[in-house]
């Protein structure tokens, strides 16, 4: 427990609480500002917990071929199974009961979007994985540039003198990159509508918040460090500019690169992300470290990749089992907070199984320990 960042454990299972929380009927008005957060966390995350240990100072071919086998095996072979397990599920229930009916899909539909790394219908969370991926992948490149640059910079200062241990070995940041980012975000948001393969489109601006991540990283520590009164500060003024501007610039929704006003957008989620980060730093100083909380962070494939269907799961029993109308959901919070919490609990035996029969599904090597 001592090894992992606490309140980023907490950050990340709010963080997809809210996600589940954000793919049930709830009101409109009280989700709204949390599209402005989760998934944009989720890429800083991401970059947060990006090295560079050993780019620029060996083979970065073999290196690179490494880091590509390695999140291949922990987004893309959970990106298809999940598929395999959700796509028959489609085929014959949601196709035929659910509220793809009244779209007429052919039997075909999701396939060309799986096989090409998007947005598709059977399992639509699963995006989330190919944009990862491709993030992560590009980002690397830009590390490797960024290394020998600077390498050759080093060179041309210290020209025929031995170059100073302290000097290559220190991490230098692409910090540089982050503008270049911010602009071509801005431009494919604005003038592409198309969806690109593996969510490049998306892509675009999820690696701002990844970048920012990286370059941030020891920025990011202080700041989790800071007194009490600081982080209260923090959630009232981040606060206060979430809710003053959310609801004029409208829902977020990465994968289909709807930001409203971008320059609104992209501010607006960054001092959300800090009160985030406030209120995750205070539960950590106020309950510790959880085990459930590290248990659930660390599945938290899982819940991306079958939340739906646990979903759908409940809503048949709510219909056929208790005779409920399903409209009981419709535009409530309360009642679809139970819901999603209620999705999340009947994952985990379904976890439990993962880690201990074939983790490799989940990108896994060695199982991790039950709650």
């Amino acid at each position: 427990m001592s090894n992992r960042i606490i309140w980023l454990d907490y950050f990340r299972v709010s963080a997809i609480f809210f996600v589940v929380l954000g793919h049930t009927p709830v009101a409109e008005t009280f989700n709204i500002p949390f599209t402005y957060i989760v998934m944009p966390f989720f890429f800083l995350c991401s970059g947060f917990l990006f090295s560079t240990e050993g780019i620029g100072r060996g083979d970065n071919l073999s290196l690179f071929k490494s880091f590509t086998k390695k999140k291949a095996k922990s987004l893309l072979v959970p990106f298809l199974t999940f598929h395999i397990i959700s796509y028959p599920f489609w085929l014959i229930f949601d196709r035929n009961f659910g509220a793809d009916v009244a779209f007429h899909m052919p039997w075909y539909e999701p396939l060309p979007y799986i096989l090409s790394g998007r947005f598709a219908v059977d399992d639509a969370p699963l995006w989330f994985l190919t944009a990862l991926f491709s993030t992560e992948i590009i980002y690397f490149l830009v590390a490797v540039v960024h290394q020998t640059i600077y390498k050759n910079y080093l060179k041309t200062r210290y020209k025929s003198k031995t170059i100073p241990e302290s000097e290559c070995s220190r991490e230098t940041k692409p910090v540089w990159v982050l503008p270049i980012f911010v602009a071509t975000g801005y431009l494919v948001q604005k003038y592409v509508s198309a969806s690109l393969p593996f969510m490049l489109h998306t892509v675009t601006v999820s690696l701002i918040f990844y970048g920012i991540g990286h370059c941030f990283q020891e920025t990011i520590k202080r700041m989790s460090k800071q007194n009490t009164v600081l982080q209260i500060m923090k959630i009232i003024v981040g606060g206060a500019i979430l809710l003053g501007f959310a609801y004029d610039n409208g829902k977020m929704a990465m994968h289909i690169n709807q930001y409203g006003n971008f320059w609104i957008f992209l501010p607006v989620s960054l001092s959300a992300l800090i009160l985030g980060q406030a209120i995750c730093v205070l539960a950590e100083r106020a309950f510790g470290a959880a085990r459930w909380v590290e248990y659930l962070s660390k599945n938290l494939i899982v819940i991306v990749g079958l939340h739906m269907m646990a979903g759908k799961l409940l809503k048949a029993i709510t219909v056929f089992v208790l005779k409920w109308p399903l409209d009981i959901y419709q535009d409530k919070i309360w009642e679809n907070i139970l819901f999603s919490a209620i999705s999340i609990v009947v994952l985990l035996p379904v976890m439990w199984f993962t880690n201990k029969y074939c983790p490799w599904i989940i990108g896994k090597k060695q199982s991790v320990k039950k709650v």
